[in-house]
């Protein structure tokens, strides 16, 4: 009969694959012999051990000859089947040290159990580092002894080594968090605290256990009541909230502390940090930058300040009120197109590109709208202020001054410079033709210097009345007034003003006052004024002519000698001529009229 397969095998029914094996196995080479002569010990353990959905292994007799059910096969991976049927210090040489302890003591009935036990195996023919919960028991035989032990063996490798990645990972992240400058606390959807890295505990300045379990209410009694609102606003809307706040902790110290919640799961993540150096900085730039715009407001002058790009970053209160603008010009390229005279336009461009390539200083003058319209004149002058790290140019400070008035009066100045050198010029001509034809036409020293001097009063007399006038133009009556006031006597009645006070122009003033001069010395020698009856009248009006107004004066003598048309024409009437007709562009006409004479002029007033 074939040993191999015994008649009564019920018990490795439903025994799986390892069951059909152990039927098969030739069980007459092991220490337990065939299983026809297996104990019922053996074979009820060796039953349950094959229906359990455990990994398990029977180590049978003093040898452990290893018997065992389809999980433990999972388990053995490429020992298996060979395991099957061996001793076990043989099958496992690399824990046969471990396992002669596990037989020791379980043949001695000793219990043994392990909880992820660490061993190395080689069961795909590598070492392999696992671990393994066991629990190993006696299975007593007939004879009341430990015939064998039973052992349970659960593998938690991936369990272990999941547990020991999760441990290294929240070792790097606790690293991480207790590295960072920043506090983080951590709340439950209770907005417990349940964790604080490093630095939140530093910043609390107490101990772990008098802050991780309590609510945030709790722990901070003292805090602003809208953050704790903030919180239950983030949780409630899954959004992240921030604040800043003023805190007072619990050991006295006051601080303005920067929140950021952020909703991580059912619960909250809080990061927060001491930022009272920063708030306290900004404070003080604050008011530093105020004091700095006061006194910018207060200065006269338009005060400016643009970054390395020309974008303006700000004006003082007089730019506003002199331009009417509303805001801030985007950007110097701006206030040279909107505001600054279009024929000052491309000077200033110029100008301000070839300060921001060269990095020297920006200066021009040119003229500015104001909110009235007109233009007036600035002198725009700003410096480069530069990084002290790295030397480049971060900004540039500027300042307008209002230069208009300066400027019209350096060219009202220089206007009188030129028209006093234009006059000086003309006036030495006019002196030295007067002198030379005084000279020319004199009977004799006495009289040349007697009609010189009297021709260079009347001269000076209407230069007085232009210089009050600031030589732009004089009262037509002032200029006759003066002209003839040294032949008028007082108490006497005998010259006769009539016309309106009409503007006339400079060259026209010197023309009339030397003309009516000679008129009156002639007078004086010859005429009205000779006698004690004579009358002079000079009667002028301005008439609307199709050029542009004209000046009709006329002077005319009465009451004289009869006079007596001359035999030769002098140097007065010429000068009357000349002066008149020539140089104002008119006409003037003597007439030698027996009851007096009579001249008749008429000039452009222009």
């Amino acid at each position: 009969m074939d040993t191999r397969t015994p008649l009564y095998t019920d018990f490795l029914r439903d025994g799986g694959e390892v069951g059909a094996l152990i039927r098969g196995y030739d069980w007459v080479g092991t220490p337990i012999g065939p299983i026809s002569g297996w104990p019922q010990s053996l074979k009820t353990t060796v039953g349950l051990m094959l229906r359990s959905p455990i990994p398990m292994v029977l180590l049978w007799g003093e040898h452990g000859v290893m018997i065992y059910n389809d999980p433990y096969s999972v388990f053995a991976a490429g020992r298996h089947p060979r395991l099957l049927g061996s001793n076990v210090l043989e099958g496992w040489p690399e824990v046969a040290a471990f396992n002669a302890h596990v037989m020791k003591v379980g043949m001695a009935g000793g219990t043994l159990s392990f909880r992820d036990q660490e061993l190395t195996l080689y069961r795909k023919g590598v070492p392999e580092q696992v671990w393994m919960n066991l629990d190993y028991s006696p299975v007593i035989d007939e004879s009341g002894q430990p015939g064998g032990v039973l052992a349970i063996v659960v593998e938690t490798t991936g369990r272990v080594t999941m547990e020991a990645a999760l441990r290294d990972s929240e070792t790097r992240l606790r690293g991480v968090l207790d590295g960072m400058g920043e506090s983080l606390a951590i709340l439950d959807r209770d907005f417990r605290i349940v964790d604080m890295n490093a630095e939140a505990l530093r910043l609390e300045s107490r101990p772990r256990d008098q802050i991780i379990g309590k609510t945030h209410w709790e722990a901070h009694p003292d805090a602003d009541p809208a953050l704790g609102e903030m919180y239950k606003r983030a949780l409630a809307t899954k959004k992240p909230v921030e604040m800043k706040h003023r805190y007072a902790w619990p050991h006295g110290r006051v601080s303005w502390i920067s929140m950021h919640a952020y909703p991580v799961g059912d619960g909250l993540a809080v990061f927060y940090g001491d930022v009272t150096e920063q708030v306290e900085s900004e404070e003080r730039l604050r008011e530093s930058e105020e004091r700095l715009r006061l006194m910018a407001d207060a200065v006269p002058q338009i005060v400016w300040v643009t970054d390395s790009e020309g974008k303006t970053e700000f004006f003082n209160r007089q730019w506003f009120e002199y331009t009417g603008s509303a805001h801030n010009p985007a950007s110097a390229t701006q206030v040279a197109t909107d505001f600054v005279h279009s024929d000052d336009e491309a000077v200033t461009l110029e100008a301000y590109e070839n300060a921001r390539r060269t990095g020297s200083i920006f200066e021009v003058e040119h003229r500015i709208r104001s909110k009235e319209g007109d233009y007036r004149w600035f002198l725009v002058r700003a410096e480069p202020y530069r990084d002290p790290h790295t030397g480049e140019i971060v900004r540039w400070f500027g300042v307008s001054i209002d230069i208009h008035d300066r400027r019209v009066a350096q060219e009202h100045q220089q206007l009188l410079i030129n028209e006093l050198n234009h006059r000086v010029k003309n006036t030495l001509a006019t002196v030295q033709s007067v002198a030379s034809q005084t000279l020319r036409n004199a009977a004799s020293t006495e009289q040349a210097k007697e009609s010189l001097e009297a021709r260079l009063f009347a001269l000076s007399r209407a230069h007085d009345v232009l210089t009050r006038e600031n030589w732009e133009s004089a009262d037509l009556y002032d200029i006759v007034e003066q002209a003839v006031a040294p032949y008028s006597s007082r108490g006497e009645d005998r010259l006769h003003l009539a016309g309106p006070r009409a503007r006339v122009p400079p060259r026209m003033a010197l023309a009339l006052a030397m003309a009516l001069q000679e008129l009156a010395t002639n007078a004086v020698k010859y005429g009205a004024l000779s006698n004690d009856m004579g009358m002079i009248s000079i009667a002028w009006s301005v008439q609307r002519g199709d050029s542009g107004p004209r000046l009709h004066l006329k002077w005319e003598e009465s009451g004289g000698p009869a006079v007596h048309p001359p035999s030769r024409r002098g140097f007065g009437s010429r000068l009357i001529e000349r002066s008149l007709s020539q140089d104002l562009d008119g006409k003037a006409q003597i007439a030698f009229l027996a009851s007096g004479v009579v001249c008749i002029v008429d000039a452009p007033l222009t």
